[in-house]
């Protein structure tokens, strides 16, 4: 660590929104060199406090102090100019642009009054070779790339804004596991050049391993401030959520020896897209949950972009019921089929309240195409009360809820008439244990009500904690089954990725 003197400092820092009480009494600093963590539940506060330190926030209580001045931030660019700079969780790149443009966006470098192209590109593919990604070819649009380079193009355009102080809110959450060190070695390096990080994760295991200290936030306000290198994963939970909690290290799997396989609700026959997933057959039973395991760019995520019908397969059936299951979200959904994507920001209008996310597949059944508000909030009300939306307030604009209540509310627009099949994809990506146990209950109770559960993730702890069984897919084919065995995270690493194993 550099030096003792903060950077930037949190004194009695408190924020309000209407009748909830957001932080209270909030002391937080962050030193030149060093990687501070934050970690609680969602909802403990902590996106209000990064808000807060970004500009994104300006008004609230107390006081913010930069190089030990009194500052009141004014906006994200005021605190860019200051040298703050913040990667979110909720990505805001454009896929539509090159990965240069992406990584610069907004501050191009310019010559003669217009776009410097060649050193555009030359620098975008330096800072990405600097982290370890030099295969990436920067003149592509980002759209050819996976949810992971989206996320680095991200993680690149901070650390080249020149920012002293860089806040990562979850900036692993879609990377694989080879990709998940390099970021880890690059933050400790970072810091080591005089950088000051805001960590924000619910990988505990980084946090311990990245951080020199750990704050931890509960119900808005601080619980404690802790050096990294003397604190385990089992005190923080503790402390975050004020009771012991279990991790899914490993899990015994009942299998689905005892389903009758006639019983199968959803079959993929030889399923191929190619350079995508091919060959690909499985069958999901009602009330089963099947795990579906792979790395970033493994071909898992698109399968269930097929299933759903948004990308057409070259070859290949799917069936529901033993019926052909045609390559429309629209037909899909009639036959009862539910999606719900990896990233929260393309599936639900953020800036729409909660019970307009929620009516949307279904307003021709519940105010008869013509929207009738009264209905559609009484549909939504009892869903997200079901899920355990916090606040449940089916008014409130999706935006403004945490990443985890944004995933019950993605996942309640689904239970106002139960699906047959659901495939739902990371449910449970950049949340704390408590609100993963919660999303977990609720796909349980699904399958105990006869849903077929399709569970994609690149988390094998959300797996091991739901899963009957699990496919693990690589290199966009289906290479090992896990069933009525005990099966461990490092077990579903090794059959995805082999040495990448030990990676995260």
């Amino acid at each position: 660590m550099e030096t003792t003197t903060p950077l930037i400092e949190l004194q009695n820092v408190a924020k309000r929104f209407g009748g909830i009480q957001a932080l209270s009494g909030i002391d937080f600093d962050v030193r030149k060199g060093e990687v501070h963590a934050l970690v609680g539940e969602n909802g403990a506060g902590k996106s209000t406090m990064m808000k807060i330190l970004a500009g994104v926030i300006p008004e609230y209580e107390g006081k913010m102090l930069w190089r030990g001045k009194n500052v009141r931030l004014k906006n994200p660019r005021h605190a860019l100019g200051l040298g703050i700079a913040m990667i979110h969780q909720e990505l805001s790149v454009m896929p539509e642009l090159t990965v240069a443009e992406n990584i610069f966006l907004g501050r191009q470098p310019l010559r003669g009054g217009v776009v410097d192209w060649p050193r555009m590109f030359r620098e975008a593919a330096k800072i990405l070779a600097e982290l370890g990604f030099d295969h990436i070819n920067v003149r592509d649009n980002l759209e050819r790339y996976p949810l992971g380079v989206h996320q680095l193009a991200e993680i690149a355009r901070a650390l080249t804004s020149g920012a002293e102080l860089i806040i990562m809110d979850e900036p692993t959450s879609a990377l694989s596991p080879m990709e998940t060190r390099r970021l880890l070695e690059l933050t400790r390096n970072l810091a080591r050049a005089g950088k000051a990080i805001v960590y924000i994760s619910h990988f505990l295991e980084e946090v311990t391993w990245v951080a020199d200290r750990v704050t931890v936030l509960r119900d808005g306000g601080k619980v404690a401030t802790l050096d990294a290198a003397a604190s385990n994963k089992q005190e923080l939970v503790r402390l975050m959520l004020g009771k012991e909690a279990a991790f899914f290290e490993e899990s015994k799997l009942p299998g689905a020896a005892s389903k009758n396989r006639e019983t199968a609700v959803l079959s993929v026959e030889n399923l191929t897209r190619p350079r995508v997933f091919e060959d690909v057959s499985f069958s999901l039973r009602s009330g089963e949950i099947l795990g579906l395991y792979g790395l970033i760019g493994s071909g898992h995520f698109e399968l269930g972009e097929a299933i759903y019908g948004l990308v057409r397969p070259a070859s290949g059936r799917i069936l529901l019921e033993g019926r052909p299951l045609p390559a429309a979200p629209r037909r899909a959904i009639d036959r009862g089929v539910a999606y719900v994507p990896p990233s929260r920001r393309t599936g639900l209008f953020l800036e729409k309240p909660i019970y307009q996310n929620v009516s949307l597949p279904w307003l021709a059944r519940i105010s008869g195409f013509v929207p009738r508000t009264p209905r559609e909030i009484q549909a939504a009300r009892a869903v997200i009360e079901r899920v355990g939306v916090r606040p449940p307030d089916p008014e409130k604009e999706v935006a403004f809820l945490s990443g985890g209540n944004q995933q019950k509310v993605a996942i309640a627009r689904w239970l106002v008439e139960p699906p047959k099949v659901f495939v739902v994809s990371e449910p449970t990506r950049g949340m704390d244990v408590g609100a993963k146990e919660e999303v977990m209950k609720i796909l349980r109770e699904l399958s105990q009500n006869g849903v077929g559960v399709l569970l994609i993730s690149s988390e094998p702890e959300t797996l091991l904690a739901a899963s009957e069984r699990i496919l693990v897919m690589a290199k966009g084919r289906i290479v090992r089954e896990f069933a009525g065995e005990t099966v461990t995270k490092e077990q579903l690493l090794h059959a995805a990725a082999g040495e990448l194993a030990e990676a995260r």
